[in-house]
């Protein structure tokens, strides 16, 4: 199979900020690594440029971010920080690490759970998402192994095991989007806090995690492996549910059910997560294949040119639980919102960030 649709999108999407914001954003942090990562490869500086350039705009004249709020604990306002790894390395520019030591300050009086995984948000308190292990972790993981005196991973991993205890269901072999301890949110269910359903895109917001982490952690004082296990449990679950053309559901175990629909950011997340765990060693190599045709099915069905544009089809333009701060609406987790309640979008980052991550790994395959 060629990629040129792809190719072409990469270039379009880093041409001009047409389809996403100039912001301190989880999002947008997503979008760079994807380019961060390619940079990698190729050795291509016009990536790294594109990234440089970005994040240099959200600076202001005394060197800092405006944008960050360390008063305000939202964990997805920690993942873009990860970018900065890579251009401190390169410029040794010390505003990338002021900002850095500011988050990782900020993690040490962070609000958790009793059981000690960080709140979701300050505004969500005693919950913990799928989403929120890898918008944390992997920056938590990577400064330690960077910059601290004590290789001390067991919060972290700590954290890790939290997301398995509260998060899968045993019953359905899956993880729930999310968890609330304190089962004071309408959407839990009272008895084990999970909220309703399964969510593709929260379960792989998990998986990069997971991948992720593994790599971070190669070769620290950290004994990690049951992460590898996590992983082989997770794509074991999934991998009954993978659609004949090799995406999964919005709402993974609903199948067919009347407004279900194949969607492209979770399926690419997962593509990336099994291809790289696959090429690593974290799952066994004939999982590429998995990732593989997952990659290859969003493709077929979701990537097109219109009116010499390329865009990227399929993606959930987002999806919470319980009041959205921006706006007050309610989203209350069931199987009606996830189907119903949130726009289906074209060239969304949530979908092309993943999907250029996962192509890195096709690349690489290559």
């Amino acid at each position: 199979m060629t990629y040129e649709l792809v190719e072409r999108l990469k270039a379009q999407y880093m041409a001009e900020p047409k389809w996403y914001s100039l912001r301190w954003h989880y999002i947008e942090g997503c979008i760079l690594k994807a380019y961060l990562d390619s940079y990698g490869q190729s050795g291509d500086e016009a990536e790294y440029a594109f990234v440089k350039r970005f994040i240099d705009s959200l600076y202001d004249a005394a060197g800092r971010i405006p944008a960050i709020d360390p008063a305000y604990y939202n964990i997805d306002q920690i993942r873009m920080a990860t970018v900065l790894f890579a251009l401190y390395d390169k410029e040794r520019d010390p505003k990338y690490k002021s900002v850095l030591d500011l988050l990782f300050g900020m993690l040490s009086s962070y609000p958790r759970t009793n059981a000690g995984s960080f709140w979701h948000k300050q505004n969500y308190p005693y919950q913990v998402w799928l989403d929120g292990l890898y918008m944390g972790q992997p920056f938590y993981a990577q400064y330690i192994k960077r910059f601290a005196e004590r290789k001390d991973y067991s919060d972290i991993l700590a954290q890790f095991r939290n997301a398995r205890r509260f998060l899968y269901d045993e019953s359905k072999r899956l993880y729930r989007h999310a968890y609330d301890e304190s089962r004071q949110m309408f959407w839990c269910d009272p008895a084990t806090g999970h909220s309703p359903h399964v969510w593709g895109r929260g379960v792989g917001w998990f998986a990069m995690a997971l991948v992720d982490m593994l790599e971070i952690l190669e070769g620290e004082p950290a004994d990690s492996g049951f992460l590898k296990q996590y992983l082989q449990e997770l794509v074991d679950g999934l991998l009954p549910h993978q659609h004949s053309e090799g995406m999964w559901y919005q709402v993974v175990d609903q199948g067919a059910r009347e407004g279900n629909y194949l969607e492209t950011s979770g399926t690419t997340m997962l593509a990336y997560a099994i291809l790289k765990g696959a090429r690593l060693g974290y799952l066994p190599q004939a999982y590429a294949a998995h990732g593989q045709r997952a990659f290859d099915g969003t493709i077929r069905r979701y990537l097109r040119e219109e009116a010499g544009e390329v865009l990227l089809g399929g993606i959930c333009r987002s999806a919470g639980l319980g009041r959205k701060p921006e706006t007050g609406e309610l989203r209350d987790g069931s199987y009606e919102y996830y189907v119903y309640g949130e726009k289906i979008v074209d060239n969304n980052g949530h979908g092309v960030a993943p999907l250029l991550m996962a192509y890195n790994e096709i690349k690489r395959l290559q």
